[in-house]
């Protein structure tokens, strides 16, 4: 009896071994000694990280009453600056508490919240479709971080509900580096959630500093008066482009979003990519590597001689 209570115990370590070997080559490990590039992966799903390294700002994992939620915020620092943050975050139920969770996220998301899934004069856009207890936002929007850190129009315990910038550690974390705060932020914003999902709901941030894209300081970070106002954009025309170019890649991104989460055709989102014709997305394209090169002849990486060679090679 002895001897099969032992190799019991040998092939449960085993097991436990081999569960997290498993997990550790499924999911990153997200430390806040480390940097990470490129590729990540979350709850074994892979995600392309902005070019450029990424440290830990902010991560949580809680479990009570067989609902589970984790997450982690990394975040991108340039000069002593944000330049850009990525959030994915992660709620698991399953059983009676699904309805209840799932309903709790609609409230939240669509009826709730100051800033949710629905329209909003300032919101460049917002696309949601919603039955029952599944639902699918795509929003892209231009963000006051001092606002949202330190007075948001929301009470974060009240609606159960909360921005990145609004958890106390990513707080200590800009304090502890003693970084510069961002005056905006331009964000598109993924949501789904669906009992036929197993009980998971998803949610992705990426996030970007506007002054990092040679289109000029940003002027006023005010929400309701900054020139990154919807109403406001027009008068400035280098930002407006930027801003356009984040809602096309936005509509790439959702997809990709939606394809990972395996999501049911008639939950899709319709975002009229088929109607993006091959030309426009090439002219993006060349924009995009010709204003490549030409910060790496300002910086001075590349000579007069290779940028003239090199732009003569992409316009052909």
């Amino acid at each position: 009896m002895k001897q099969i209570n032992s190799i019991l115990k040998i092939l449960l370590t085993i097991l436990i071994f081999l569960n997290f070997q498993n997990l550790s080559a499924t999911n990153t490990w997200f430390s806040k000694n480390k940097t990470y590039s490129g590729e990540i992966k979350f709850k074994g799903l892979k995600f392309q990280l902005l070019d450029g390294d990424w440290q830990v700002a902010n991560k949580y994992d809680w479990h009570i009453m067989g609902i589970q939620s984790d997450g982690v915020t990394l975040v991108q620092v340039e000069n002593n600056t944000i330049k850009a943050l990525f959030e994915i975050s992660q709620l698991t139920t399953s059983g009676k508490r699904q309805a209840l969770v799932s309903e709790w996220l609609n409230t939240a998301y669509f009826n709730g919240v100051t800033d949710g899934c629905y329209e909003k004069s300032e919101y460049y856009l917002v696309k949601f479709w919603q039955e029952g207890m599944s639902a699918n936002c795509l929003k892209v929007r231009h963000i006051d971080v001092k606002k949202e850190m330190y007075n948001p129009d929301y009470k974060q315990d009240a609606d159960g509900y909360s921005e990145p910038y609004v958890y106390a550690q990513f707080k200590h974390f800009i304090k502890k580096n003693n970084l510069d705060i961002p005056k905006i932020l331009i964000s598109h914003q993924h949501i789904y959630n669906s009992p036929f999902h197993g009980g998971r709901a998803f949610l992705v941030y990426v996030d970007r500093n506007p002054e990092f894209y040679n289109i000029g300081k940003t002027l006023i970070g005010d929400e309701n008066n900054s020139e990154y106002h919807k109403a406001n954009l027009n008068k400035h025309l280098k930002k407006k482009k930027f801003v356009d170019d984040i809602i096309q890649k936005s509509f790439v991104y959702h997809k990709n979003f939606e394809k990972k989460l395996k999501v049911k055709d008639y939950q899709k989102l319709d975002l009229g990519i088929s109607d993006i014709k091959k030309k426009d997305t090439y002219k993006t394209s060349i924009v995009s590597e010709l204003e490549k090169l030409n910060e790496l002849f300002k910086s001075g990486a590349i000579t007069k001689k290779e940028f003239e060679a090199a732009k003569k090679k992409l316009l052909k």
